[in-house]
């Protein structure tokens, strides 16, 4: 159907520029188009960045502020503030991610958002771990590279502290770094903490942390043999990631995938879905010291609902905490529970703690459309209260 066949038809009923006609040719172009040229669709990771630090594949990212004029967000007008706070947020994305989640696309920019209420913005992303990155361990993305961002964020911003916040294992990796620096009597780098979704209590989450503490006691009290296993075998490659998460709720995919294929003549919305999508279909690796440690420690001996936690050579002391603490969880999230987020506020030593129960399951709390309102605002909010202007 081209474009002389769509102007003869254009003053016929039901033909018009937003006719059966025009619908349908561009309904089947965005499928061909979809299917040919995806990257034509995903508009992630576009806001502007500079690279203030790097090892390996891990890079630190500053977002200098970029919006001048009122802009739309979510369907609502957001007038930037003149304002800057302090003092800077640190962004922490979950492992097995990539950190662009946190500049999903314009109208879901965590980054975004956060300038506009007038912080300096940075990010730590962990890049894209393949096979040979099998003997990443907790202790390089604790004790090397997130204790590396911090301090460089520090220095670049001339700020004595910083504010962290972390999603999923994000804000497992921030408490970590955290308990080992409140152990070490180094803690105060650390002004506020935001957690969202971030599993404590392994044990008390939907089936899974059921089938944990059955492991746990049927384990209980038996000699592990202290064997060196090779980190490769617990290695999750990214598509296998990826096919985890889904199973998790199934029903939301066949869903998702009858709106993108009702809206295909919708090149915006078609937009959106495909970024979001891209999130879940493009996975990193999930190293597997990592994940041996995430099994073993986390999950099967729940150390981190205990409190403590060995982390390479040095001790996390969840409950040395002092920094002032937000934590997160969401209504209807299908892998962290409720109970398994608020566990920390038994734990922390923190007199400023907050724990809030916000509408969405584990994706939808953290960059859902009701996430603005709720995660990003409150977020927003409390840190402005805890911070020098």
């Amino acid at each position: 159907m081209n474009g002389a066949l769509a102007k003869a038809t254009r003053n016929i009923p039901g033909f018009g520029n937003n006719g059966l006609v025009d619908n349908t040719y561009r309904f089947f172009r965005h499928a061909v188009e979809r299917r040919t040229h995806k990257e034509r669709f995903i508009i992630s990771d576009k806001s502007d960045y500079q690279e203030i630090y790097r090892d390996g594949i891990m890079q630190l990212r500053y977002y200098p502020h970029q919006d001048t004029e009122a802009f739309e967000l979510d369907n609502e007008i957001v007038t930037p503030t003149t304002e800057r706070l302090a003092p800077p947020v640190l962004l922490v994305p979950p492992l097995g991610v990539f950190g662009w989640i946190y500049d999903l696309m314009a109208e879901r920019s965590w980054v975004r958002f956060l300038n506009a209420r007038g912080f300096d913005v940075y990010l730590v992303d962990w890049g894209a771990p393949e096979k040979e990155h099998a003997n990443l361990d907790l202790d390089t993305y604790v004790n090397r590279w997130l204790s590396a961002a911090v301090d460089n964020v520090i220095m670049h911003s001339g700020s004595k502290d910083v504010s962290l916040v972390g999603y999923c294992m994000g804000g497992l990796l921030t408490l970590l770094y955290a308990g080992i620096q409140a152990e070490e009597g180094t803690d105060d780098k650390i002004k506020n903490i935001v957690t969202v979704a971030s599993p404590i209590d392994f044990h008390a989450s939907h089936f899974y942390g059921t089938l944990l503490d059955k492991v746990a006691n049927a384990t209980k009290g038996l000699p592990l043999p202290n064997v060196e296993i090779d980190h490769k075998f617990f290695h999750v490659p990214g598509d296998v990631l990826s096919i985890m998460f889904k199973m998790t709720n199934p029903l939301a995919s066949f869903v998702s995938y009858f709106d993108l294929v009702k809206n295909m003549s919708d090149r915006d919305y078609i937009k959106a879905h495909l970024t979001t999508k891209e999130w879940f279909n493009n996975m990193p690796d999930y190293p597997g010291a990592t994940v041996q440690q995430l099994v073993v420690d986390f999950g099967i001996k729940n150390r981190l609902a205990k409190g403590q936690a060995k982390i390479g050579d040095r001790l996390s002391n969840l409950s040395k905490i002092k920094a002032n603490l937000l934590s997160f969880a969401g209504d209807n999230d299908k892998i962290v529970s409720e109970q398994a987020a608020e566990k920390i506020m038994d734990i922390v030593a923190s007199q400023d703690k907050s724990f809030k129960v916000v509408p969405g399951g584990h994706a939808g709390v953290f960059a859902g459309g009701k996430a603005k309102h709720h995660t990003w605002a409150i977020t927003a909010d409390w840190l402005a209260e805890r911070s020098n202007k």
